[in-house]
């Protein structure tokens, strides 16, 4: 019989080896940076024709884009150099750990009732599972945060009105509702994530029929809790099983209060075979691993890294470059031509229908 678990959305599209997350993420900037590389060229070719353009449209040009156009107008695109994968990766997981500090800044009320360590949670793995499918160079996480946090709340059914980020963020209500839309595409309208935290309070209550010293379950329960939000910040989600992280949370937990769990894990798998068992106690020390030598991003080095994005952001994505103006001056040369082409066949029709009743 299969393990529930192994049944979710979550396991079939967001569980992957050490190995598999590695190379996804390195496919995945490949193709972004050669995305980006390809509109970088485009939108310095359409500026310099811009440029040399009388067109009133053209005239109205507004502030340039990417590096061609910033701080080096002299250099040349083919010469940008790109975020590497470590780069993003870095940039993302210091914007993760601001998701906490965007909540604080909502009311208490707002703060106490309704972003919970399941919403907060939620936020941090959306933004985690859209950055697998996009880049920092196509959408910056200031914003993706906002948005995964947004849906986040409303996936855990604790809804908190769009004005409200808006105060706090001081992003625009059309451009949440926008990345949402996004986002939302990029998780394959997948919204349920499991977490450690239902499975840690399961292992709660069942520990109550080994070990008797209740106070002590309490405290092990309560202090695994903060281990795993740790967990929430690494890649121990796409990597393990929610169960899996959760008793390795207890078992920090217990060392801490230097308790033995030896008795409770040898009452919970004592029908599993020895191999299974020592397969188990690889995986519980790996994710400990994993949440002990967990590396931040500081301020700072968010900062260098934000700074050389400027240089390679995507044109494509910027309302005020070439390439936007070109396409919005492209689509409403299409309405006018089609209103056009509209107001030639009615004519045609009228005088038809004049000539009749001449």
């Amino acid at each position: 019989m299969k393990e529930l678990y192994t049944e979710t959305s979550q396991y079939r599209n967001w569980n992957y080896t050490k190995e598999k997350l590695q190379e996804t993420r390195k496919i995945n900037h490949k193709l972004a940076v050669k995305r980006v590389k390809k509109k970088i060229m485009e939108e310095s070719i359409l500026q310099k024709q811009m440029s040399e353009s009388s067109s009133p449209a053209y005239s109205e040009q507004g502030e340039r884009v990417n590096s061609p156009r910033v701080n080096s107008p002299k250099l040349n695109p083919s010469e940008i150099e790109y975020l590497t994968v470590e780069d993003e990766l870095a940039l993302c997981k210091y914007y993760q750990t601001q998701i906490r500090a965007m909540i604080n800044q909502f009311s208490v009320e707002i703060r106490d009732n309704k972003f919970t360590d399941k919403v907060w949670a939620t936020a941090v793995t959306f933004v985690k599972r859209f950055y697998l499918r996009n880049t920092v160079m196509n959408y910056h996480p200031k914003e993706i945060i906002v948005t995964c946090l947004f849906l986040a709340a409303k996936s855990e059914h604790s809804f908190v009105s769009i004005d409200e980020f808006v105060k706090v963020s001081k992003v625009p209500k059309n451009r949440i509702f926008e990345l949402e839309l996004v986002v939302s595409g990029s998780l394959r309208y997948e919204y349920t994530v499991h977490h450690p935290f239902i499975a840690a309070f399961g292992y709660y209550l069942d520990m109550q029929n080994v070990i008797k010293d209740t106070n002590k379950i309490k405290s092990i329960y309560e202090k695994s809790i903060s281990f795993i939000k740790a967990s929430i910040l690494t890649d121990a989600m796409f990597i393990y099983q929610p169960s899996q992280i959760a008793l390795t949370a207890l078992r920090m937990a217990a060392k801490q209060d230097k308790f033995d769990l030896s008795n409770y894990l040898l009452y919970k798998f004592t029908s599993d075979s020895h191999k299974k068992v020592e397969s188990l106690y690889k995986v519980l020390d790996d994710i400990e691993g994993t949440i002990k030598n967990q590396e931040q991003t500081t301020f700072e080095q968010a900062k260098l890294i934000d700074k050389r994005l400027l240089r390679c952001k995507n044109p494509e994505k910027n309302p005020n470059s070439a390439i936007s103006r070109k396409r919005r001056l492209d689509k409403e040369a299409n309405v006018e031509a089609e209103r056009k082409k509209k107001k030639k066949h009615e004519d045609e029709y009228q005088k038809e229908i004049s000539s009749v009743f001449n």
